[in-house]
Order: C-alpha cells, then structure tokens, then sequence
C-alpha cells in the first residue's frame, strides 16, 4: 500500500519542455512502484521485498540529495514529480521503511518458506476401514 501511495507523488502530469526520454523515464519509476505494490499483494517474496525496498530508497535518497548532482538523470526525472519535493520525499521514505520492516519480518519468521497447517491432512486409508463385525 505504501509503494502505492509512493507512486502517486512521483507521477509526472505535464511534460512541458522536458524531453521525451526524461519524462518516459519519470513515469516508469511511478509505474515501478505501482508494479512492486501489486506483486507483493499477490507474492510478497524476498526479492520483491528488496526491489520494494530499494526503489522507495533510491528515490528518497535524490530527493535528498538531487541538488548535488542537478545534471543526473535520476535527480530531474524526481523534479517532475506530481507532488512537492517535501511529499513526494515523505512518501517514498514510508514506503522504503514499511518494506524494510516487511523484509526483516520475512527473513526473521522461523515459517517464512513453510505453510502453516492447522492440522494434518486426513488419512485417505483411514476412512475406508470399518471395525470388524462382531460375532
């Protein structure tokens, strides 16, 4: 849910100027994040946590520091975000520590690649016996 809400902030709405290649670049990392949000709905796998982990970083961690570097392409693709820097920032911060938590749960669980049964499952053998008639 947080990459989703990450994702929103980053979108770009008007391409003004910007070239074609930049701005194809701003909506794939928006659609990233909105792509990582539903495959952990379905699987939330280690690997898809460390993407939903790193994508959020990387994007927070330009936001910080983009000014030290304006000519990067990262750092002006995060320019035309939707949304103010000071959001768009916040969100992809709680997005990268939510998955991080969700990481270390994963990897932590003594269960996180078993099943959990309430039960066994039932002996087919068992239910065709009858108890012998009595005489």
């Amino acid at each position: 849910m947080a990459l989703a809400v990450c994702a929103v902030p980053h979108f770009p709405l008007q391409r003004d100027g910007v070239p074609l290649g930049l701005h194809a670049f701003t909506v794939g990392l928006s659609v990233l994040c909105t792509v990582l949000a539903l495959i952990l709905v379905v699987r939330p796998g280690t690997v898809v946590l460390t993407g939903a982990v790193v994508v959020p970083a990387v994007l927070a961690g330009t936001h910080a520091y983009g000014g030290s570097f304006p000519s990067s392409a990262l750092s002006r693709a995060v320019a035309l975000s939707l949304a103010p820097t000071w959001l768009a920032a916040s969100a992809a911060v709680a997005a990268a520590l939510l998955a991080l938590a969700a990481l270390v749960v994963r990897v932590a669980s003594p269960l996180s690649g078993a099943r959990f049964a309430p039960w066994p499952p039932p002996d087919p053998h068992r239910a065709t016996e009858r108890p012998p008639a009595e005489a």
